[in-house]
C-alpha cells in the first residue's frame, strides 16, 4: 500500500471523529466538541483550569492505569482540585472525554464503558443557529448555557457552582433555594485519594436560623453559632480570624429572602486567591494567596488536648467509660508485631480514618488503628497486647493510643 492510499484512509476517519479542542487555550466546550485526557480548559484570564487528574498526582500521567478525576484548579497550583465532576465515578484510565454532548447535557465516557451525565440541564438545541457550551469562568465556575446566533449567552441551565466538592470559593454559597429545595454544601473527602464525599458535611442549619454545621455521619458535629453583626457567635475567627481580619481582604454576607437563604463571601480583590477546605476531619481550613504566600487558618470543632499535643488526631468523639480525657491517638511509622494482620479488620472501602477513630475510642481494649487500604480506606485494629515497632523508612502510618502526662498524672504505655 502506498502513503497517498493510505492518507486517503485516514483522513476520512480523522473527519468522521468528534471534534476536539486545539492546542490553542479555550475556557468554552462547545456542542460536539470534546476534552480529552491531555486537553484542558483555562478560564479567560488565566485563573482556573479543568482537566482530567488523579489525586495527589504531580504530572498528567497520560497512558497510565489510575483512577482518573474531571477537575477544576488554580492555574498556577495544579493538580491541587477545587472541584470535582465524577467523584462517585472515576475513569479507569487515560482514555476518558468530556463532551458537550448534542443534547445539550456534559456527558464523560471512557473507553469501554458508556456516557454519564455530569450536567442535569434538559435543554434542547432550540435551531441550527443555537449552541449549548459549557464555560470555565474566571470565578473557578462551570457553565452550561444556550448561545444564540447573535453570539449572546442566554440564562445559565447548569453551574458547578451548584455541586460543590470539599471546597468553597468566594461567591459559592452555602444554604438552600427555598423554591427548589436545592441545598448547597460541602462534603469531606472519603481520603486523599477518593474525593467521594466522606464523613463530613458542611452547610446551613435546616431549621431556618443563621447558622453553619457541620455533621459527622448524619449527627451534629459543630455549629457555628448565630450570624450576629458580621460574624458567628460561636465561631468568630471564621470572619475575623487574625489573618482574615488584618488583611480586610473579604466580605462575608448572610442573605434571606423568599427565594434563597444563604452564606457567601467575596474578595475585594482579583489579586487574591482564596478557598475553604472541609477536610477529613470535620475542620474548616481557609486559605489566602497574595503576593507574600499562602495565609492558612483553621476553624476546628475539636475540644480535646489536641492543642497541647499538636501531632494528635484532632476529634471529638462521644464520652467513654474507658477514656479519661488524657488520651488522644498520635500517627507513627512502623508496624505491630504480630502475625500478618492486626486484632481485627473492617474491610469496608466506605470507612474513613476518621471511622477508624470513632470505632476504636468507643472499644476499649483498642490501642492503635490504621486503614487497611492503599486510598486510606478500610480499618484495622491492634489491642494493648501488641507491641509497636517504629521504623520510619519503611512503616506504614499507623494511630497509636497516647497519653498525656500533663493531665491527671496519666504516663505513656
Amino acid at each position: 500500500m502506498t502513503w497517498v492510499s493510505l492518507l486517503f484512509l485516514i483522513v476520512p476517519s480523522i473527519l468522521l471523529l468528534p471534534h476536539s479542542l486545539s492546542q490553542a487555550e479555550s475556557d468554552t466546550l462547545k456542542q460536539g466538541q470534546q476534552l480529552h485526557d491531555w486537553d484542558e480548559l483555562v478560564s479567560a484570564e488565566g485563573v482556573f483550569k479543568l482537566g482530567f487528574f488523579s489525586p495527589g498526582s504531580k504530572t498528567v500521567d497520560i497512558g497510565v492505569i489510575a483512577p482518573r478525576y474531571i477537575g477544576i484548579w488554580f492555574n498556577k497550583i495544579p493538580f491541587y482540585p477545587l472541584w470535582v465532576a465524577n467523584p462517585n465515578n472515576p475513569v479507569p484510565d487515560s482514555s476518558g472525554v468530556l463532551r458537550m454532548d448534542t443534547d445539550g447535557i456534559l456527558k464523560f465516557a471512557y473507553k469501554g464503558g458508556s456516557r454519564i451525565a455530569v450536567s442535569s440541564n434538559r435543554a434542547k438545541k432550540a435551531n441550527s443557529e443555537t449552541n449549548i457550551t459549557a464555560t470555565l469562568l474566571d470565578s473557578g465556575n462551570l457553565v452550561v448555557r444556550q448561545i444564540g446566533a447573535d453570539g449572546i449567552a442566554g440564562p445559565i441551565l447548569w453551574q458547578s457552582f451548584d455541586y460543590p466538592s470539599n471546597m468553597l470559593l468566594p461567591e459559592m454559597k452555602l444554604g438552600i433555594n427555598l423554591k427548589t429545595g436545592h441545598e448547597w454544601y460541602l462534603s469531606s473527602w472519603l481520603s486523599e485519594q477518593l474525593p467521594s464525599p466522606g464523613a463530613f458535611r458542611l452547610g446551613l442549619n435546616p431549621n431556618g436560623s443563621r447558622e453553619l454545621m457541620v455533621w459527622r455521619r448524619g449527627e451534629v458535629y459543630w455549629r457555628s453559632g448565630e450570624w450576629k453583626n458580621g460574624k458567628f457567635e460561636l465561631a468568630p475567627e471564621l470572619t475575623e480570624g487574625t489573618f482574615t481580619k488584618q488583611l480586610d481582604a473579604y466580605q462575608f454576607r448572610f442573605v434571606t429572602n423568599e427565594n434563597e437563604r444563604y452564606f457567601s463571601y467575596s474578595k475585594k480583590s482579583n489579586f487574591i486567591l482564596s478557598r475553604w477546605l472541609l477536610n477529613d476531619l470535620g475542620q474548616i481550613e481557609q486559605f489566602t494567596r497574595d503576593t507574600s504566600g499562602w495565609i492558612w487558618e483553621t476553624t476546628s470543632p475539636c475540644t480535646t488536648n489536641y492543642t497541647m499535643n499538636a501531632t494528635g488526631v484532632c476529634l471529638n468523639e462521644k464520652p467513654s467509660n474507658c477514656r479519661n480525657g488524657s488520651e488522644f491517638f498520635a500517627p507513627k511509622k512502623g508496624y505491630m508485631n504480630v502475625s500478618f494482620t492486626g486484632d481485627q479488620i473492617d474491610d469496608n472501602a466506605g470507612l474513613a480514618l476518621s471511622d477508624c477513630h470513632a470505632k476504636c475510642w468507643t472499644n476499649c481494649s483498642c490501642s492503635a488503628y490504621s486503614s487497611v487500604f492503599d486510598n486510606g480506606t478500610g480499618c484495622e485494629f491492634w489491642s494493648r497486647e501488641v507491641q509497636f515497632i517504629p521504623d520510619e523508612g519503611f512503616g506504614r502510618e499507623i494511630y497509636l493510643l497516647t497519653y498525656d502526662q500533663s493531665i491527671n498524672g496519666t504516663s505513656s504505655n
